[in-house]
């Protein structure tokens, strides 16, 4: 049995994309893979590849305008949270 543990990325946390320096949202988590979007941006990554990637960011220090942005990609009624943090 393994001792790794999978990390649990749900719809609405919230992560930088450094290498555009962008935020991105988690947008959809189907059985490992995990849909994403961002302001001028979208994809789709496995768990772990997603996780080496981006770097968690509370959604309290992103400004409220870009907030409402990223929440408009998820389904409605969806709450931004702080991503899985290694």
């Amino acid at each position: 049995m393994s001792t790794k543990h999978i990390p649990i990325i749900a719809v609405g946390q919230v992560y930088l994309n450094e290498q555009l320096n962008e935020y991105l949202i988690v947008t959809k988590n189907n059985f490992g893979q995990i849909f994403y979007a961002g302001p001028n941006f979208k994809g789709q990554a496995e768990v772990e590849s997603f996780v080496e990637r981006f770097q968690p960011v509370n959604p309290e220090d992103v400004i409220e305008k870009e907030l409402l942005t990223l929440l408009s990609f998820c389904p409605v009624n969806t709450s931004a949270s702080t991503g899985f943090i290694k």
